[in-house]
Order: structure tokens, then sequence, then C-alpha cells
């Protein structure tokens, strides 16, 4: 059976979050974690999502019967 403890890193020493005992010559595998992902800032043109509708429209690669487009898409790696 496996069990999760939460730990952080202070000055490079792995410190548990609770406290745990652990037994002598315990065996133990740390999975590190990556970094937390932070969210780009949100500019005033990514806000304005409406100017990109209808930006396709023009496309000649879109130009057709929209199922006969999709069925062309999925029989592209057949």
């Amino acid at each position: 059976m496996f069990q999760a403890i939460e730990a952080i890193s202070k000055s490079g020493i792995i410190e548990p979050i609770e406290p745990v005992q652990f037994d002598e010559n315990e065996h133990l595998v740390i999975l590190r974690l990556s970094k937390p992902w932070k969210p780009q800032e949100i500019t005033e043109s990514v806000k304005d999502w409406k100017q990109l509708a209808g930006v396709l429209k023009s496309s000649p690669n879109l130009n057709g019967d929209p199922l006969l487009i999709q069925q062309e898409m999925r029989n592209e790696w057949d």
C-alpha cells in the first residue's frame, strides 16, 4: 500500500507538511511536482473575442459542404 505525504522544500530540505513517523531504513520514493502553472495575463485584445468571429469565412480551404470537409479531414490519415 502506498501513502502520499505532502511536503515542501525549505532551503533544499524536504519537510512534511504534517508530522509523520518513518521507520528506520524505510524505502521512500519522492515524486517532485513541476512548478505550478500560472496563466498568462489577459490583454485587452484577447478579451475582445468577437474580433475573431467570422475570420475563416473567406478561407478557400473551408468552402464547400461542411460534412464533406469533415470527412476529408478525418480520412486524411487513412
